[in-house]
């Protein structure tokens, strides 16, 4: 077998293997094509998806997330709360405040770039200010008094069944550690599946 051949066999093969977390994990495949994230069709839509949220070009500073093309929201919540909390929740970070710019009603879906628009986010997408009855955000992740880096996102390859991760903001929960915003195969954008609790019960093992 020649050189050429061998590496072009090793690179098949690499890719393949690549190839294989991005199957099994709906957290990273996916596309928001035809969801309720795209947006290119509307009335007020440029034709472009990704437009909305990011840019190439002339993103807004600071960067809330990467090339981050949308207005920010300014608006402070009511948080949820509990007696039986060991950790206080904060407000929403940056992480959170990407969804929120859009779903806590208060800045409109097309104002992005340098539009300032009208349109705002209705019915139950629309979350509001009051955050009292959700699960709560800005929360730092806390695991029988170990950091949160130490347990590699929910154990990620530690022990099963936690063969797949949730991701921590800044050692924090955020809106994105149980929806990913780019994939909505398991529907409502969510990074693991609802049934038997399996997203409550990757942390919440009980």
């Amino acid at each position: 077998m020649t050189l050429r051949r061998i590496a072009l066999l090793a690179c098949g093969c690499a890719i393949f293997v690549a190839a294989i977390p991005v199957a099994q994990n709906p957290s990273w495949a996916g596309s928001i094509v035809g969801t309720k994230h795209d947006l290119s069709g509307k009335e007020w839509g440029t034709g472009e998806v990704c437009k909305f949220c990011h840019t190439p070009h002339n993103a807004k500073s600071p960067q809330d997330a990467p090339l981050w093309n949308h207005a920010s929201t300014s608006a402070s919540y009511t948080l949820y709360s509990s007696p039986t909390m060991d950790v206080p929740v904060g407000q929403p970070g940056k992480a959170s405040k990407t969804c929120l710019s859009c779903h806590d009603g208060t800045v409109a879906l097309d104002s992005f770039g340098n539009n300032t628009g009208t349109h705002l986010i209705s019915g139950t997408s629309n979350l509001g200010t009051d955050l009292s009855d959700d699960h709560p955000i800005g929360i730092e992740w806390q695991h029988q008094n170990q950091p949160p880096a130490a347990c590699a996102n929910c154990h990620g390859s530690m022990h099963v069944p936690f063969t797949r991760v949730l991701p921590f903001y800044s050692r924090r929960v955020e809106c994105g550690s149980c929806h990913n915003p780019h994939n909505n195969d398991l529907t409502k954008f969510l990074r693991m599946t609802v049934v038997g609790s399996e997203i409550c019960l990757h942390c919440h093992n009980k």
